[in-house]
């Protein structure tokens, strides 16, 4: 027999039903008819009475976040037993690290065991005592403190990342008992392969006596095993168990008031395994908790230690040093006396009385040398003691290195070995090694030139030993006819300084002036390196045509001493003692350069212009950098076929040294005197480059080169200077030394005596000294009117430069000067008047702009040119922005508005809208949505609005009809706040966003009403506002109007009327036709035809399997269960926000049955029709 059976349920406030064909069977039709009536009652109030029935929460122990707490001590020790696995990430998270971080933060008042299992391997568990902790739950991670059963707050499931999950339940005792009547003690002694462990346990109550059990555990301080990702290790491992002595349970202990019971085990030390560079034996720890029962019981836990908290006795060799009288760079040299010291310290817990040894030796190869002993004092804990010996190095054989030591030996009972011996290795200060010098530069030089020698010597560490380098290695220095051996080294002079430091030619260089009564030809030269001790290498030499020739006077280039210049700064250095020629004045040669940081040669000042650029790919070229130059005196070098050249070095650096711009050069009458402030020439940078103040600068005035004609002064931050009488001529160099305090640098001052003559002057000046121009922007000064000399010698000449070429011309026709710049920012511009014989430097420093700034604020202050403020700037939201000229503003004749948005997160911006404002508006201001088209397609870049993290940027550019003004930097407007909840919302923004969401959902209902195509995508987003309006129409602010509400009555009442209503319907009309069928069934046997196939008289081929109400859900009652019912929103207390979790994906549905046609599951059929009817369907018999 083929019966229908009809499944009902409530589900969604909708009735739902499916068809099932059941196995053949003998049934009456009354019989079946009340079966279904029974079902269908039985669903309806299983339906009324879901609603009312609270859900069950699924115990979730992944990484559930809990609020952190910060631990606190509870003031005893507290007991807890772990269990994990190296295949659970909650316990590599968030269980393991707490519970480590629990021990390393309060080692005496944290004890624990680790139940974890690696590689699929169990946990020794003799007692199943795991199964006893974890009290039938299945859930890893687990950790019960003080022998907490399974729901109570001790016994917590789960972990929270991060390494604070169990400190609520220790800070607040860990579940611990009677904590101030017991006590206990674990100590471990190695053994050999042994470790002997004795635990200590006193009682100190009330009671006559009590009865306690001991849980004695080994466990791994580090495990070696791993978490799944390879670099946690696990804690507290369990490796062993201290049982009694059958074996089958915890050792027991009657204990009276204040009489201490020990008990002693001894296991190998190889019961736990090594970690890393820890030995096992290190690795070794006891661990014990006294409890109030056997292990078959849950019990009370009074105490708890382990062997990390017992007291130790650690006697160590804390620093071993040397001394030597002779010499202050920690090194000695074979011969020296010195002094040894040693520290000795008790590092551990306990006293020490039991005397001992202290041995100082030295090393000698591998073989330990004594030199003498000392004996060791009783040392309490903490305590130190000193010991010293001198000690006479002339028997020690020469190395680099000597290792020296102290070693404590006949020590008692001391528990680390490790630490009883220290050793200290110092420097063997061995002669230096000489290199052959070289002859840097020209080989041949003129009379009154000079030659260059570098000095060297091998300061590559342990090649000579590892004391001295560069900076402590001189050098003598000694010339002779080649050939003569007659070697002297009074025309010997330099060496200050350091050069070509870190490479293969590092030395220092020193400078060969030959007298007048020197003979040409051909020179030898030796050098000798001294170190810091004063001992010699041997003499190295270079003869005949690798020394220098001897010839008359070109040109030559001293390189010391090395002036500083400023990373990408043009700056001006001058050349006297750099550039040298014995017949030729400096002013009169022409020095040039291929080199690319080399600028200009400016003659009349004797200064060489650099720039030292910096590049995107090397940076700023720091340290010693060279320029080739070349230097034309005049003279005939045909057959040398070049002119003379040489190479000056620039020390450039960019770390706060005080800079000098370069001192001009001072010029006095015969008898006249003069004075130079110091500081415009002086600036300053911090360590990084940035400009700093140069008020705490001081200078020091370290040489005069000719005090003989000119004596000067140096007056707080001004020189001064004045000829010794008044028919003394000539010149002198002053070297000026500036410091901050940390740094220094020098400079030199050149003074000339001159016949009394006064140099043409520009007056007035101080108007031109700083001074602003628009970029392309042309300004004539006047300059022959301001030009004034009082000699009035009719011969005047004006030399312009500019720091920019061509920016400054001067006009020798009218005198005028003409400035246009195209660079913008700070340049400069030299001015130099002469007479033909003095001459006077001015500079202009000319601020050149590009355009005004276009000043905008946040603050409605009237501040700024422009208030912009934005609104509607939480996630998910667009903002608009609103703009409003301030009074302070210039009238624009045009305004160009750019925005971008883009993301801090990826670092890109992905929209860009550009538009102009309508200057009509300008008393008005302008609003605008900020709807920007995104770049990357033909869409807007924020289709959802703004995303956490999004920053909107602003910049403008405008006209006032004269000059342009634009944004100097962009403003920006950081997403980072969600909207507030509703209830959080102040009135005015609730109201506003009420609004915004029935605009909304009008505006969609309006956009679905009028669409031709898919609203799919319309209706989704229609759902999602109505949810959102439901919410807000919740709130007591909101009037709202529910399209299913009727009069005035209450939503949630209706509601509940309603439903009843439809559940009161529904049964009588379905009882009602039940019955019909029943009586039917008795009167009218002949209203069903019976055959062979169904004995019931019913036909499945007249099933109408076509009638749409039929086999509709409502069963002909369509109207009945379709009218509005307003359904009142459910309030439930809103949880803490959790992180949140990619939403489910429910799996695919399988459907029995034939496959389903391409659009699916036909309209109105369930899968239970399908699987029965569905061939049919596709047949085209139904």
């Amino acid at each position: 027999m083929i019966s229908l059976i009809a499944v009902f349920s409530l589900e969604n406030e909708g009735f739902i039903y499916c068809l099932k064909e059941a196995p053949p069977m003998k049934m009456s039709a009354r019989l079946l008819a009340l079966s279904i009536t029974i079902l269908f009652i039985g669903s309806t109030m299983t339906a009324f009475v879901e609603p009312f029935q609270p859900e069950s929460e699924e115990q979730i122990l992944e990484e559930v976040h809990t609020p952190s707490y910060a631990a606190t001590a509870p003031g005893h020790s507290v007991w807890a037993e772990y269990y994990g696995a190296d295949w659970c990430p909650p316990c590599q998270n968030g269980g393991s690290p707490s519970m480590n971080a629990l021990k390393t933060g309060f080692p005496d008042d944290f004890v624990y065991i680790s139940y974890f299992e690696a590689n699929g391997q169990g946990v020794p568990d003799p007692l199943n005592r795991l199964s006893h902790m974890r009290d039938g739950t299945g859930s890893i991670p687990a950790a019960n403190f003080g022998d907490a059963r399974a729901g109570s707050s001790y016994h917590k499931l789960g972990a929270a990342t991060g390494t604070t999950a169990y400190d609520t339940e220790f800070s607040n005792g860990g579940d611990m008992k009677d904590v101030n009547d017991y006590s206990l003690s674990v100590t471990q002694v190695q053994n050999g392969a042994n470790m002997e462990i004795t635990y200590e346990l006193q009682y100190f109550g009330s009671a006559a006596s009590k009865t306690v059990y001991l849980l004695a555990v080994i466990v791994e301080d580090k495990g070696p095993d791993t978490y799944n990702d390879g670099t946690t290790h696990p804690h507290n491992v369990i490796r062993g168990w201290l049982l009694n002595s059958a074996g089958n349970g915890l050792e027991s202990f009657t204990l009276t008031p204040n009489n201490p019971v020990t008990k002693t085990w001894t296991k190998p030390v190889s019961t736990v395994r090594s970690v890393g560079s820890t030995s096992a034996a290190d690795n070794f720890v006891s661990v014990g908790a006294v409890m109030g029962g056997p292990h078959t019981s849950w019990n009370d836990v009074y105490v708890a230690s382990d062997s990390n908290m017992a007291p130790k006795l650690d006697i160590s060799v804390s620093s071993v040093s040397m001394t030597n009288p002779a010499a202050s760079n920690g090194a000695f040299v074979i011969g020296d006396t010195v002094n040894l010291e040693t520290t000795v310290s008790n590092v551990g817990d306990l006293d020490y009385t039991d005397g001992g040894t202290i041995e100082f030796f030295y090393k000698e190869g591998v073989n330990e040398v004594s030199i003498g002993t000392t004996a060791l004092n009783n040392l309490n804990a903490p305590s130190s003691q000193t010991a010293q010996i001198s000690f006479d190095t002339s028997v020690i054989s020469s190395e680099l290195k000597t290792k020296f030591g102290a070693r404590l030996t006949n020590l008692v009972a001391d528990g680390n070995s490790g630490n009883n011996v220290n050793l200290v290795e110092i420097n063997q200060d061995r002669p230096p090694i000489t290199k052959n010098p070289q002859i840097t530069g020209d080989q041949t030089i003129d009379r009154g030139s000079h030659a260059i020698v570098l000095a060297k010597s091998d300061t590559v560490p342990g090649n000579s030993d590892f004391v001295d380098d560069a900076s402590t290695v001189t050098f003598n220095v000694e010339i002779s006819p080649t050939g003569q051996n007659q070697w002297f080294s009074s025309v010997v002079s330099g060496g200050q300084n350091v050069v070509y430091a870190t490479t293969s030619n590092e030395g220092r260089e020193y400078v060969i002036t030959p007298t007048a009564a020197m003979s040409s030809g051909w020179y030898d030269v030796r050098t000798q390196a001294v170190d810091s001790r004063g001992q010699t290498g041997e003499w190295k030499i270079v003869t005949g045509t690798s020394g220098f020739e001897l010839e008359n006077g070109a040109p030559t280039v001293i390189t010391d001493p090395i002036p500083s210049v400023m990373c990408d700064t043009p700056t001006k250095v001058l050349m006297d003692g750099h550039i040298v020629d014995p017949e030729t004045p400096l002013e009169d040669l022409i020095v040039t350069s291929s080199d690319e940081s080399f600028v200009a040669w400016h003659a009349e000042t004797k200064e060489i212009e650099v720039n030292f650029q910096w590049s995107e790919i090397n940076g700023c070229p720091l340290g010693e950098k060279g320029i080739e130059i070349s230097i034309d005196d005049g003279g005939d070098y045909s057959q040398q076929g070049q002119l003379p050249y040489g190479t000056l070095l620039f020390r450039v650096t960019e770390n706060g040294q005080p800079r000098w711009s370069g001192l001009p050069s001072q010029s006095v009458a015969e008898g006249g005197s003069g004075v130079l402030a110091l500081m415009p020439y002086l600036s300053d940078t911090d360590a990084s480059g940035n400009p700093t103040s140069v008020d705490g600068l001081t200078i020091e005035l370290l040489s005069n080169s000719n005090e003989d004609v000119i004596t000067a002064t140096l007056i707080g931050n001004t020189i001064g200077f004045e000829t010794v009488d008044d028919d003394v001529n000539g010149q002198t160099i002053l070297t000026l030394r500036a410091s901050d305090g940390v740094m220094t640098s020098d400079a030199t001052l050149t003074i000339n005596i001159d016949p009394i003559n006064d140099a043409p002057r520009i007056i007035p000046f101080d108007d031109l000294e700083s001074i602003s121009l628009k970029r392309n922007t042309q300004m004539v000064i006047d300059l022959d009117s301001r030009i004034v000399d009082v000699d009035d010698t009719g011969l005047t000449y004006v030399r312009v430069s500019s720091s920019e070429p061509g920016a400054a011309r001067y006009s020798a026709l009218d005198g005028s000067l003409t400035l246009s710049f195209e660079d913008i920012g700070m340049q400069t511009v030299s001015i130099v008047v002469e007479d033909g014989k003095l001459s006077d430097t001015y500079v202009m420093q000319v601020d050149v702009f590009d355009a005004y700034p276009f000043l905008l604020t946040q603050v409605d202050d009237g501040t700024g040119y422009m208030f912009v403020a934005l609104e509607d700037t939480y996630i998910g939201q667009t903002p608009t922005v609103n703009m409003m000229l301030t009074d302070a503003s210039p009238t624009f004749t045009y305004i160009s508005v750019t925005w971008n948005i883009c993301s801090s997160l990826t670092g890109t911006c992905d929209g860009l809208m550009q538009y102009d404002l309508d200057i009509s508006q300008s008393n008005l201001g302008w609003s605008k949505e900020l709807l920007i088209p995104s770049v990357l397609n033909n869409g807007l870049a924020r289709e959802d609005g703004a995303q956490y993290m999004d920053y909107y940027e602003l910049s403008i550019l405008a006209n006032d009809g004269d000059s342009e003004f634009k944004t100097m930097s962009t403003m920006k407007w950081n997403i980072t706040e969600s909207m507030p909840a509703i209830v959080d919302m102040d009135d005015e923004m609730f109201t506003d966003y009420l609004g915004d969401l029935i605009d909304e959902k009008a505006d969609l209902e309006s956009q679905i009403e009028s669409a031709q195509g898919d609203t799919t995508l319309l209706e989704d987003k229609l759902t999602e506002i109505e949810a959102e309006l439901d919410l807000a129409c919740d709130d007591p602010r909101a009037t709202c109007i529910s399209d299913a509400q009727s009069g005035t009555g209450d939503a949630s009442d209706s509601s509940e009327i309603n439903m009843t209503l439809v559940g009161i319907i529904a049964s009588v009309v379905i009882l009602g036709l039940l019955l019909t069928l029943m009586f039917t069934r008795r009167s009218g046997k002949d209203s069903m035809k019976l055959d062979a196939w169904n004995d019931t008289g019913w036909n499945p081929n007249t099933v109408p399997a076509h009638d749409s109400v039929a086999n509709s859900m409502y069963g002909g009652a369509q109207n009945l269960f379709q009218q509005p019912v307003a359904i009142a929103p459910v309030h439930q207390p809103m949880p803490a926000a959790p992180a949140q979790q990619p939403a489910p994906v429910a799996p695919a549905q399988q459907i029995a049955g034939p496959p389903l046609p391409p659009g699916g599951l036909p309209a109105g059929w369930t899968a239970e029709q399908w699987a029965y009817y569905g061939q049919q369907y596709l047949d085209g018999t139904l």
